[in-house]
């Protein structure tokens, strides 16, 4: 395979996986579709059930989150590699599809940062949040 698709292959495989864990995925899913449609029609239904199997295994993990994540992204590095190895012309599209994610997932991300003072029988929640060993009241 040319190196540049395979490089290709592989960015997208990466961005589509981190996708399927943001807000933008079903426009991503959308244009991904329309893709396999427009150029390999025949595996296109099989492809399409295997975006909804990874989105369903990122979304609801057995187990760390991590792992999963570099699995599915290195199993779509080698689906869309084989798929461009037969459908070149779709590079192009691949190519736009790439830029336009990780330009949605830079708009998406975010640091927010708080700083929570509770007594003994406080409860917080957050989405997505870590927390670590922060300073004192007096900055220590």
């Amino acid at each position: 395979m040319d190196p540049a698709l395979a490089g290709l292959a592989a960015a997208a495989g990466a961005a589509l996986v981190q996708a399927m864990t943001k807000d933008t995925w079903e426009a991503t899913k959308s244009r991904l579709r329309t893709i396999f449609r427009r150029h390999g029609a025949a595996r296109a239904p099989d492809l399409v059930r295997e975006l909804d199997s990874s989105e369903r295994r990122l979304r609801e993990p057995s187990g760390a989150l991590e792992p999963i994540a570099d699995e599915e992204g290195r199993r779509w590095a080698g689906l869309i590699a084989d798929f461009l190895a037969e459908h070149g012309d779709a590079a192009p599209e691949f190519q736009d599809l790439l830029n336009d994610v990780r330009h949605l997932a830079a708009r998406d991300s975010f640091t927010v940062v708080q700083r929570v003072t509770a007594g003994r029988d406080a409860y917080t929640a957050g989405r997505d949040q870590r927390v670590l060993p922060g300073a004192d009241d007096d900055g220590r």
